[in-house]
């Protein structure tokens, strides 16, 4: 598998955000050059309503992007160096939201879907595109608790930029396996089934 890579830079119109206020906690999904089905998109929007499950919602997204900052190993005699901040990539499927991620060694797939019956909300647009999960989203998703409702929007629209619209831009290494590895998840996941069920107090 070749170890070859490209330059992939992020661009933000402005940073995810979660927040808490009257009776609702608001969380805003910022989204960087996606495809749609009009094809590709700065600023694709994909998703605004409610998320069921808000505690287990956030455990899960934090989860997804925990896995895409983590390297599980590291190959022997390779110097140590820091590794850059990867996002998770978030679809949209037109009946639900799909966000997944692989670790920087890409021996780890982490996915979380939003199904049916967990989305209340408006679909706006069906496509893929990455999320930006910075550290204060990160910080804040892991205080939700408890059955206070979870507002979700997935994307940004920007339409017009000026110099008060800040862009949170990061360039980031885009190593060939990460592609191949999303093209071997689909076909591997193609043919699972499920094992076993459990409810949300036993996964967490």
């Amino acid at each position: 598998m070749s170890g070859s890579s490209d330059e992939q830079t992020y661009s933000y119109a402005r940073l995810s955000t979660l927040t808490f206020g009257d009776g609702q906690t608001d969380l805003k999904l910022s989204t960087s050059g996606g495809r749609t089905t009009t094809g590709p998109t700065a600023h694709p929007i994909f998703f605004d309503g409610f998320l069921g499950h808000p505690e287990q919602a956030a455990a899960s997204l934090l989860a997804v992007a925990r896995v895409a900052r983590t390297r599980f190993y590291v190959p022997p005699g390779m110097v140590a160096a820091i590794l850059r901040a990867a996002d998770p990539v978030v679809t949209s499927n037109g009946d639900r939201l799909r966000f997944e991620s692989f670790s920087a060694c890409c021996g780890v797939y982490a996915r979380y879907d939003a199904l049916p019956g967990s989305l209340e909300g408006t679909v706006l647009d069906a496509g893929t595109t990455n999320v930006d999960f910075n550290a204060p989203l990160r910080d804040a998703l892991a205080r939700i608790s408890g059955l206070e409702p979870l507002h979700l929007q997935v994307g940004e629209d920007v339409v017009v930029r000026t110099l008060d619209v800040e862009v949170t831009e990061k360039k980031v290494p885009l190593p060939e396996r990460w592609l191949k590895g999303f093209a071997e998840v689909q076909l591997s996941s193609a043919s699972v089934t499920p094992v076993f069920e459990v409810a949300a107090s036993e996964a967490r």
